[in-house]
């Protein structure tokens, strides 16, 4: 891959990848309510997810899950419904007590890394419109059949630092903001608005067309 395409290529995927959306605002509301240390676990899991649509599309079956309604729809339909469920668990989260002044306070019931891992990863994977922009971007960049191994590791190298740059980019405001306001009324009713958003997002998504 030539200089002028890698550029173009890390320019489209970071603009793509720093807009704000689901992955920005769970990553937001991990650094606002567990800390940056423990927001790294949901960035490794939306990490994953990004490299498995990336592998997906890499490998045609993106294409595949575009024109199959079926798989479509299942993929999609799960991820409005982990949308939503995250959701009203924000909605509903206890907060216990005011926040402490360290990076991994304990005013809200933490949860398990895997639990973290598992937020970041089906957030990245349930938003079929994901895999419908690296089975269109990939093929801008890289040729499967003559594509060499050093390419196929520039793509998904890059990709990796982007992602996950991107992601805890986000964690770290997060951190910051619940260090500037660390109160237990900030903290529930910025639960309340983040969970009404995903809330929002997924049913915007059960409404959209394809």
């Amino acid at each position: 891959m030539s200089f002028d395409y890698f550029l173009a290529y890390f320019i489209i995927l970071f603009l793509a990848t720093i807009t704000p959306g689901p992955n920005s605002l769970l990553a937001i509301n991990h650094g606002i309510n567990h800390g940056f240390i423990r927001a790294i676990y949901s960035g490794l899991g939306n990490l994953t997810g990004n490299f498995l649509m990336a592998l997906i599309s890499i490998l045609g079956l993106g294409a595949v899950l575009i024109t199959s309604g079926l798989i479509f729809n299942i993929v999609k339909w799960v991820g409005i419904i982990y949308l939503v469920f995250i959701g009203l668990k924000l909605i509903f989260e206890p907060i216990k007590a005011e926040s402490s002044n360290n990076g991994d306070d304990k005013s809200t019931i933490h949860k398990s890394k895997s639990r973290l891992f598992i937020d970041g990863f089906v957030i990245a994977i349930g938003n079929p419109k994901g895999i419908i922009f690296f089975t269109a971007l990939f093929p801008q960049f890289i040729n499967v059949k003559h594509a060499t191994v050093s390419g196929f590791m520039i793509i998904f190298i890059t990709l990796g630092i982007v992602a996950f740059g991107c992601y805890m980019l986000y964690a770290v405001c997060g951190a910051r903001l619940n260090g500037l306001f660390q109160l237990k009324s900030f903290r529930k009713v910025f639960n309340r608005i983040t969970g009404s958003i995903f809330i929002g997002t997924g049913l915007a998504i059960a409404f959209s067309r394809k």
